[in-house]
């Protein structure tokens, strides 16, 4: 005669019968912890909240298509590595398009005042007085190698920040890329006037923030 399952042991049971169902409920909530988490990208506590919650998201993720996987291949190992690459599969394309960039948005208050800020000025400010920033603001030598030859025959007068902040979409704000939005007075070598806005892209590295493109003249 079966032994009557007590109440804690009946989950444990249920889903040693229905391995997948736990696993794909996982795969269809993570999208949705991931906005969840957006919501709360203004918050104080987001430091705080988010690293783990996204740490513990993946790790739920993981062991249950494990769990799945592990269960599936008792009866036949092709279903399990199918189910369980499926699984990851759909995981991926669901949390892909939460991740690309909708717009701009302004930077969390937790980024700081920086953000970038003061590399992309400088560069700018070097333009003006006709000499060269410091090697250390370019993420790379050829960013800082094409920047050189489309401002060679091109003099800067003035600028003024007229904006600056963070990329937008669905997932959590990535506070590791900004932009900077100038506007700019420049002088062509025929001696033409012209006024446009430069747009300065940086990225967080681990001795500063480096400009990875700039978007203009």
């Amino acid at each position: 005669m079966r032994r009557a399952l007590r109440w804690y042991e009946r989950p444990i049971e249920w889903w040693g019968r229905h391995p997948w169902v736990p696993a794909w409920i996982t795969v269809a909530l993570t999208p949705v912890v991931l906005f969840c988490l957006r919501l709360i990208d203004e918050s104080d506590v987001a430091d705080l909240v988010q690293p783990p919650i996204l740490a513990l998201t993946v790790v739920v993720l993981l062991v249950t298509i494990a769990v799945a996987a592990r269960s599936s291949a008792a009866h036949s190992l092709s279903r399990a590595v199918v189910g369980g690459g499926g699984a990851l599969l759909g995981a991926a394309l669901l949390v892909l398009p939460m991740t690309q960039i909708i717009g701009h948005r302004p930077c969390p208050d937790r980024l700081g005042l920086d953000r970038g800020l003061h590399v992309a000025t400088q560069t700018l400010d070097a333009w003006r007085r006709g000499g060269l920033p410091p090697d250390d603001v370019w993420a790379s030598t050829a960013v800082a190698d094409g920047w050189r030859q489309r401002v060679r025959d091109v003099a800067l007068l003035d600028f003024k920040l007229d904006d600056s902040g963070c990329w937008e979409r669905l997932a959590p704000v990535t506070t590791n890329k900004t932009w900077h939005e100038y506007r700019v007075t420049v002088r062509r070598g025929d001696g033409e006037r012209f006024s446009k806005v430069v747009t300065v892209h940086t990225r967080a590295a681990r001795d500063g923030w480096k400009i990875v493109g700039i978007e203009g003249p």
